[in-house]
């Protein structure tokens, strides 16, 4: 069985991970401009969303078990991100690639914000 800290670790590690990647595909850079870039990258986001997940079985929740608030809107903000992330893909102006990411990069703070305090 994996523990918590290291479900822990991996999370954090593919959301920095992750948010890396937002900087490479911000720029335009031609490591991640490419098809299998855009592969690693949702791939990357996959397995954050699996260690969450992990994660959210080590603090006790149960199948059948309603989810705090706190843990719908960090899925929520995840899938948010994921869809901005393919628009920034898609754009070519830097203007609107640095307002995607600052937005992205807003979300994500405002998440861990949430993730850490849990006031709702």
């Amino acid at each position: 069985m994996i523990s918590y800290e290291t479900y822990k670790f991996l999370h954090l590690f593919f959301i920095i991970t992750f948010f890396a990647s937002l900087g490479l595909a911000a720029s335009a850079s031609p490591l991640i401009a490419n098809k299998t870039g855009k592969i690693i990258t949702g791939v990357i986001s996959f397995l954050i969303f699996v260690a969450g997940m992990g994660l959210i079985a080590r603090l006790g929740f149960k199948h059948n078990q309603g989810f705090p608030l706190w843990i719908y809107l960090k899925m929520l903000n995840w899938l948010v991100i994921n869809i901005l992330f393919v628009f920034l893909f898609k754009l070519e102006n830097l203007k609107h690639k640095a307002i995607i990411s600052l937005l992205i990069l807003l979300i994500g703070a405002t998440t861990t914000w949430v993730v850490i305090n849990k006031p709702i």
